[in-house]
């Protein structure tokens, strides 16, 4: 019998039930387009895709963590300081787009990034109750973080002081 308890076996229903999810609607959203002749969009089909990678992610990383003898509050706050960090700079790389060919924007971020890992993770929580880690921190944070993109680029994909030809 298997030793990791009932969160194995609740990971493993999860898993089958995204994956029985994404392949209905998988179904649904290309017969869908066959029906009615429409783009099915691959900005939609990739949020479909992104969701069973995300949960396969963190419940791989979980049992790999709890297999190496890690403490399970230090797992459960890493988890969720990556998901409010997927979060905060999923939307701010959403809403810069139109700047991911220029690398001072990549290297700006990556700085937000490495601060985001550094400073939460130094903060001391002791339960292991980060729920809502993303909703209290995240939104502050994003907003914090499209400030300063915002003062540094135009959202429209120029820098705010004009570059010199």
């Amino acid at each position: 019998m298997n030793s990791s308890g009932p969160f194995f076996l609740l990971l493993i229903a999860v898993l089958v039930a995204t994956f029985i999810v994404l392949m209905a609607t998988v179904v649904v959203l290309l017969g869908r387009k066959l029906i009615t002749g429409r783009p099915v969009g691959t900005s939609t089909l990739l949020y479909y895709l992104i969701a069973p990678l995300m949960i396969i992610t963190l419940g791989g990383f979980y049992f790999y963590a709890e297999s190496k003898g890690v403490n399970e509050h230090t797992i459960v706050k890493l988890m969720n300081i990556l998901v409010a960090a997927v979060f905060v700079f999923g939307f701010a790389v959403r809403r810069f787009w139109s700047l991911h060919k220029k690398w001072t924007f990549w290297m700006a971020l990556s700085v937000l990034i490495v601060g985001h890992f550094a400073l939460l993770s130094r903060l001391r929580w002791e339960q292991a109750s980060y729920f809502w880690l993303v909703l209290v921190v995240g939104i502050p944070e994003m907003a914090f973080v499209f400030f300063l993109l915002g003062l540094m680029f135009d959202p429209h994909g120029e820098l705010t002081e004009k570059e010199s030809p």
